[in-house]
């Protein structure tokens, strides 16, 4: 498909586009973490190597697909820090490289392309670095609209029957901003189907559909995954997350009316606005009905970019879609090649997008502002391989502590897990442990918030299912022991037992506000 469009002469230039997107991303994801976000998968990763599988062995309600591709990763690299990156850097490649054969389809010159994709590169997966649901799906998102777009411009059969495939991929690394996409592009194809009647590509996208369902069915079946556990976990609890954030629901992390400012609707993403306010403009003048393809480009990446937007205001996270910037950017371009506008708009063009590329690189990337790094001397931070030795190459600094004495506390509760051969449970923020232990810790979830944000708490309406799958979780393994890893009142032992029916707890603190045991003892009746 793409790469029958691949010379020799091109091949340079595809490997260093990939070579920079592989190192860009290496080199800001070594700086510094946000324990809850930066250590999001690596553990969970590794429990499917040890046979203990999500949803149906512990609780997650995003990023199903990353879960098993950082298991991938785990496998082929080993149980390292280094593993995470290279997963997190390896989908950096894949996006900038769909994005520079999607470019070259529209016959941009090979100057532009690979400026784009380089500002592309530079602000995707870079602002976290780490692996993330919501860039996962935001990248599966981004590659099902332009496999969409070429497959009506090419009619090319392996794009179509791919196409829904990637659409699976999209709404199994997070349910949004996947589901406002699909959305979208469900609309477009029962437009672009019933109005020019292609039977042919018809037949063949039902194909993949087909195909991806059965596969998605297939994983659950060889996996036993009740799919009871995964319409709970998966679609109905995360539907009472959304749901409190856009009725602004006092007990919601994060309301989507304090979201509607000033600051917020245009400060934050004025770059974005800079380019798609334009784009707009132009794509009413250049409609045509003879330019149909034109027309399908930018009406349905202007609705996405609004899709990204509102997606943006209702989730708890930083902003991840900097990078819609080059690509808007490229269509605007597009669309001034179309037009009779003066051409040099175009310098003025790349002028904003090397300005907001520079921009975001430095507060992103190298201030790691995405993981709350900003304010934080980075000369202050210290080698987390004396933490571990996996976890050679991270650059250890956080917001919670000073890094040595953070260091010094994980170093000791490491060695003391270690040493403890009964069968027991980690709970933390600090989701890498029985990674680079190699052990079954077995995890009750990928995330610990009381706020009915990660998991229900007591007063949800899907508490019961949750407390069902911790005590199954807990007696099938015979664990013996909990064991608490975090900061002073991050995660209290008060509020873990009440997830546990008919169990008691000798409890006792190993150091001050950080870590603690809790032995499971028989209760006296």
């Amino acid at each position: 498909m793409f790469l029958k469009k691949t010379t020799l002469k091109e091949l340079p230039i595809i490997a260093g586009i990939s070579i920079y997107a592989f190192y860009i991303n290496w080199f800001s994801g070594n700086i510094g973490v946000l324990p809850i976000d930066s250590f999001g998968f690596l553990d969970t990763g590794h429990s499917i190597l040890k046979g203990k599988l999500p949803i149906r062995d512990f609780w997650i309600f995003t990023g199903l697909l990353v879960d098993y591709m950082e298991a991938f990763f785990l496998t082929i690299f080993g149980n390292s820090w280094n593993s995470h990156l290279i997963h997190s850097s390896s989908m950096n490649i894949f996006a900038v490289l769909v994005l520079y054969y999607f470019l070259k389809d529209f016959k941009f010159q090979k100057k532009y392309i690979i400026a784009y994709c380089i500002s592309f590169a530079t602000l995707c997966y870079p602002v976290s670095g780490t692996p993330f649901a919501y860039i996962h799906s935001y990248i599966f998102s981004l590659v099902a609209i332009m496999f969409f777009i070429l497959a009506i411009k090419n009619k090319n059969k392996i794009t179509w029957f791919l196409f829904p495939f990637i659409c699976y991929f999209s709404f199994f690394s997070m349910q949004t901003p996947s589901g406002y996409i699909l959305l979208i592009l469900l609309l477009s194809l029962i437009s672009y189907f019933s109005t020019t009647k292609d039977f042919e590509s018809f037949k063949i996208f039902l194909a993949g559909s087909f195909s991806a369902t059965l596969m998605f069915l297939f994983f659950l079946y060889i996996t036993n995954t009740p799919f009871e556990n995964f319409i709970y976990q998966y679609i109905l609890f995360p539907l009472t997350i959304g749901e409190g954030r856009i009725s602004s629901d006092t007990a919601a992390y994060v309301s989507l009316l304090d979201q509607i400012n000033f600051k917020r609707l245009v400060g934050d993403f004025k770059f974005i606005h800079l380019i798609l306010i334009p784009l707009i403009f132009l794509s009413f003048k250049n409609f045509d009905k003879n330019k149909k393809i034109i027309n399908y480009l930018n009406s349905i990446f202007i609705i996405s970019v609004f899709a990204f937007l509102f997606n943006q205001l209702i989730t708890a996270n930083q902003i991840y879609i900097f990078s819609l910037i080059p690509i808007l950017a490229a269509l605007l371009h597009l669309n001034i090649e179309l037009s009779k506008v003066n051409r040099k708009v175009v310098f003025l063009l790349f002028f904003v997008v090397l300005f907001a590329t520079i921009k975001f690189h430095y507060r992103y990337n190298v201030e790691r502002k995405f993981h709350d790094l900003e304010s934080l001397d980075k000369s202050k931070a210290v080698e987390a391989k004396q933490i571990h030795q996996n976890l050679n190459s991270l650059k250890w600094i956080s917001k919670n502590d000073v890094p040595g004495i953070e260091a010094e506390v994980l170093q000791k509760a490491i060695r003391v897990i270690e040493n403890d051969k009964r069968e027991k449970t980690l709970i933390t923020h600090y989701q890498f442990i029985s990674t680079v232990l190699d052990e079954n810790l077995n995890i009750l979830n990928r995330w610990y918030l009381w706020d009915n944000n990660t998991h229900p708490t007591e007063n949800h309406k899907y508490f019961d299912n949750y407390k069902s799958l911790v005590n199954k979780n807990i007696k099938s393994n015979n664990v013996e022991v909990i064991y608490l890893l975090g900061q002073k009142n991050e995660i209290t032992f008060d509020k873990v037992k009440n997830y546990f029916t008919d169990v008691c707890f000798k409890s006792k603190t190993l150091m001050e506000n950080k870590f603690s045991i809790h032995e499971i003892v028989s209760c006296n009746k």
